[in-house]
């Protein structure tokens, strides 16, 4: 196991039992804390003493699911009729999204054991063609409706089960301020420059703690890169490089440079 930076090893004095946590809290909230070393010690004991990739797709999608049971007990606490979201609404489906190497391993992952070899060679066109498209765009501009999610079909997320943890905690209190962003050229403009948006902060609190914890646990424990990707990028480097992309990540390494996200305020995020 790797150095710790923010990460310390605690032994309670009546059990004897170990766990981690913090140097320092991550959060303002304690419950965000929380969940934070909770996700620290369910990776530590997930993956034992090695980091494999079996282990890494267990790990994140049992992570996933735990992160959508939250979500979904803090979005029943809204006041009834608050939330605005609904099957096939898609606003938000046109950014930027921040993923990690193993949210997009899981992601190739599912991909490769459900889609037949005709829909993954067009999704690894379609994916090619985006990455073609978008080269050199600011976030800013990549917030528009000529730039749907390459997962996005029909209105709805074709990846759901497996969706970044990013896509699990957003939410909005007013569905037609958010189709007004997204197809006002103005009204994107102010967004791209000061952001904003009615949401409800619980889940976006929830998905954060989880996603920060895995991030600390990955990446101080077993020493994996776990610097921000951009979902599209990281897994067009999967769907070229394949295994080799996976050992070397798994070893230590960083073969996901070229997907590395340059962060905006228009981006969804899970690493801030």
């Amino acid at each position: 196991m790797s150095a710790r930076v923010h990460l310390e090893l605690y032994r309670d004095p009546r059990s004897g039992r170990e766990s981690f946590g913090f140097a320092q809290p991550l959060f303002e909230e304690r419950w965000q804390n929380e969940v934070a070393a909770s996700a620290v010690n369910t990776t530590a004991g997930v993956l034992g003493e090695t980091a494999t990739l079996e282990r890494i797709l267990e790990l994140t999608r049992r992570a996933m699911s735990s992160t959508s049971r939250l979500v979904l007990g803090l979005l029943a606490q809204a006041p009834r009729g608050e939330i605005a979201c609904r099957a096939g609404c898609d606003h938000c489906c046109h950014v930027v999204v921040g993923v990690t190497a193993p949210e997009a391993l899981t992601i190739f992952d599912h991909l490769r054991r459900t889609l037949s070899s005709d829909a993954w060679t067009r999704l690894s066109l379609r994916i090619a063609r985006f990455l073609e498209e978008t080269r050199g765009l600011p976030s800013a501009a990549r917030f528009s409706p000529r730039y749907p999610c390459v997962f996005l079909e029909a209105g709805c997320c074709s990846i759901y089960e497996v969706r970044p943890f990013a896509c699990r905690g957003m939410n909005s209190l007013d569905a037609r301020e958010c189709e007004v962003r997204l197809h006002d050229p103005e009204a994107r403009a102010r967004f791209a420059e000061h952001g904003g948006g009615r949401l409800f902060l619980e889940p976006v609190r929830a998905f954060r703690a989880v996603s920060a914890g895995l991030q600390l646990g990955l990446a101080e424990l077993y020493g994996l890169d776990m610097r921000p990707l951009e979902l599209c990028a990281a897994l067009h480097a999967l769907l070229q490089g394949g295994p080799s992309v996976v050992t070397a990540w798994i070893s230590g390494g960083r073969p996901f440079d070229a997907a590395l996200q340059n962060r905006q305020p228009t981006e969804v995020s899970a690493h801030e």
